[in-house]
């Protein structure tokens, strides 16, 4: 794949995953409850003592630690670009939330929101130095 067709994947899969999280923020509530629900129904025989309001924390974060993966595919030099859009888009998706009825845009929420975005961002970046280190030390 070139370069210039590689920049495109990663910007249309980036795209495409912003969807998703849209689409999660657009749920009404009761929508939203009974995907958590089952979901947690699911995963409850596995994790046990998971309750729902962890599960929907532990989706924010996941949610945007993909993101972060994604951005930092789409901004591949430096780690402000992906750290910061990331931030836009957790703003933007909490903001999307105070106009669904039964949601709300919740500070906590953003912040979850934004460590994922720098949990996805760090583990790129940590394995592109320890690749660069390792390719380094074996030459």
């Amino acid at each position: 794949m070139t370069k210039a067709y590689g920049r495109w994947f990663w910007w249309a899969l980036c795209a495409l995953w912003l969807a998703v999280i849209l689409g999660h923020s657009l749920m009404s509530a009761d929508l939203s409850k009974a995907e958590s629900g089952g979901l947690l129904a699911w995963l409850a025989a596995l994790i046990p003592g998971l309750t729902e309001h962890l599960l929907r924390k532990l989706a924010h974060l996941s949610e945007f630690a993909m993101l972060g993966f994604l951005l930092s595919q789409c901004f591949r030099v430096r780690v402000t670009r992906p750290l910061l859009a990331g931030l836009l888009c957790a703003l933007c998706d909490e903001t999307v939330q105070l106009f669904v009825p039964g949601r709300s845009g919740e500070v906590r929420d953003l912040w979850i929101d934004f460590a994922g975005v720098a949990l996805g961002v760090g583990l790129v970046y940590l394995l592109r130095f320890s690749r660069r280190k390792h390719t380094s030390a074996s030459e």
